[in-house]
């Protein structure tokens, strides 16, 4: 997705649904998908909207704006671009910053602030021989994998995962590159945190060795004292590759200690093919459930019939555990004032060790209701068709 924001067209990507969104900012080197090992492990519930920033992935590359204010600047363009009422800013390292400085603003629909191993909102005074080597340090992938080793990584990373930090790090600009250690790390924009009036939750490495446990104790908690304090342990800067799962269920703690409650579904029957095929390739079954009337029915690609939400939770989780994934495509669709009627195109595939998928297709249908409380749920799913 590409958004119009402050004079330049940032790149955002997009998973969940509801109307509360959780608006992920990332460390200098990385771009939205830096946060995709941590959306994958949300539940569908919670929309994610994470950003690239300016000079970075797929958003424009213009050769000035990179101080903190202008980088703030994009993103609260952004947030009212995509017409975001309420959200929560999770920010992690350079994106830290920023999103201090945003919250500092006071901005209108946030209701909380994730502070992932940030950079301080006072600035880093860098000694010549650190600027310079954070100014080479994405110049090659043999420098960019050096850092990864000696200076950001506390533990082992995926392989695809320190391939495509690698990818993101050298597709950054020459002036996205430079102005951060240059410049930008050493801003103070700590004037107005005293503003803050939100929750907020600080994060912390345990052998982090660029935004340390101690520095976060010493220099960003005191500036924020009602803040509340975690360190997630084994890890060091790269949280959101390191521990993806961890962040996640802190990020969900994190929205119920708050009370904003789960996102009611404001799904018309035309979201319902999508909705499923997200939750279900994600292996979100409680996002999947709640697509479903308490008394649905389901067919399942066997023929075994399954009736009532325990029974279909049980048989939908034995499914999904086999990490599937499903496309469907809406062929037709006929809705009235209380029911729907939609006849769908499905693409099932489940990996095999060997190498030799399993694919299986077919044409299903699908009867929604709407209930009482104004939402559209599923009463019957049929993957068989009108058999």
């Amino acid at each position: 997705m590409l958004v119009s924001a402050n004079g330049i067209t940032l790149h955002a990507e997009t998973a969940g649904y509801g109307d509360l969104a959780l608006v992920f900012l990332p460390y200098f080197g990385g771009t939205a998908r830096s946060w995709a090992p941590v959306i994958e492990a949300l539940p569908g519930w919670v929309r994610s909207i994470a950003l690239d920033l300016r000079g970075w992935g797929g958003s424009d590359r213009p050769d000035t704006g990179y101080d903190i204010a202008t980088l703030a600047d994009d993103v609260q363009a952004a947030i009212s671009a995509l017409g975001l009422r309420r959200y929560i800013l999770v920010g992690h390292s350079m994106g830290g910053k920023i999103a201090q400085l945003l919250a500092s603003r006071r901005p209108a629909g946030l209701e909380g602030l994730v502070l992932v191993a940030p950079s301080p909102a006072q600035g880093k005074i860098l000694s010549d021989a650190e600027r310079e080597g954070m100014a080479g340090a994405y110049n090659s992938a043999e420098a960019i994998s050096w850092t990864i080793d000696n200076i950001l990584a506390g533990s082992k990373l995926k392989p695809e995962w320190r391939a495509q930090i690698i990818a993101d790090s050298l597709s950054g600009s020459a002036a996205a590159k430079a102005f951060w250690p240059a410049c930008a790390i050493a801003e103070d924009v700590s004037a107005e945190l005293q503003s803050i009036n939100v929750p907020v939750l600080v994060l912390g490495g345990e052998f982090d060795r660029v935004d340390s446990v101690e520095m976060l104790r010493t220099i960003v908690l005191p500036a924020l004292p009602a803040a509340k304090f975690k360190i997630i342990a084994g890890v060091g800067h790269l949280i959101p590759y390191e521990a993806p799962e961890a962040l996640a269920r802190l990020l969900r703690a994190y929205i119920s200690e708050l009370k904003l409650g789960e996102p009611k579904l404001t799904l018309q029957p035309e979201d319902f093919a999508s909705r499923f095929d997200q939750a279900f390739c994600r292996g979100d079954l409680d996002g999947l459930m709640a697509l479903f009337c308490q008394d649905a029915m389901m067919r399942m690609t066997d023929g075994t019939l399954v009736n009532g939400a325990t029974a279909l939770r049980k048989a939908l989780g034995d499914l999904i555990a086999t990490a599937p994934k499903l496309r469907n495509s809406i062929r037709r669709m006929i809705v009235n004032q209380k029911t729907a009627l939609l006849l769908l195109d499905w693409e099932l595939c489940i990996a095999q060790p060997g190498g030799q998928d399993i694919v299986q297709r077919g044409t299903a249908t699908q009867i929604l209701e709407c209930c009482p409380d104004g939402h559209w749920r599923l009463l019957i799913s049929n993957p068989l068709g009108i058999a």
